[in-house]
């Protein structure tokens, strides 16, 4: 039906940016403050929840960046490689690995090894599911291919 003068009223959809940024603002907000205050090394390194909502946000990333071209993700795992490289150099330093292991423990780095590793195979996991998809589609009505 019409709306004033007999004009068809549309509905207005909201982007799921407006719905999902207060959102995942909030959420970082809560698991970023720290319960406990920490000195030393742990001031200099990334708390363990930061690293996973990298991870997170790396793979909502690289999953709307793959469903545009399969080798967008590409560009997202190039500064994740470099942000882990830098972190995992730290560890292997002998004196700031060392008081890493001595403050935030043994556990702390198992698990920024972890997120390191996902957030390097996630972007190339969503580039590999996007390239792999695009060769098992059948080709288009009046396409060269077919």
């Amino acid at each position: 039906m019409g709306g004033l003068f007999g004009t068809r009223l549309r509905q207005r959809r909201r982007p799921a940016l407006f719905i999902l940024a207060p959102l995942a603002l909030s959420c970082a907000v809560f698991l970023a403050t720290p319960g406990a205050a920490l000195a030393g090394m742990a001031e200099r390194e990334p708390p363990v929840p930061v690293l996973y909502l990298l991870v997170i946000g790396a793979a909502a990333l690289s999953w709307v960046m793959a469903c545009r071209r399969w080798w967008l993700p590409l560009a997202i795992w190039v500064p994740c490689a470099l942000f882990i490289s830098s972190l995992i150099a730290d560890f292997a330093d002998p004196v700031i690995g060392a008081a890493v292991r001595e403050e935030l423990g043994v556990l702390y780095i198992l698990e920024a090894d972890l997120a390191g590793a996902l957030l390097l195979v996630v972007p190339l996991m969503f580039a590999n599911i996007r390239f792999t998809r695009q060769d098992e589609r059948p080709p288009r009505r009046g396409s060269r291919r077919g």
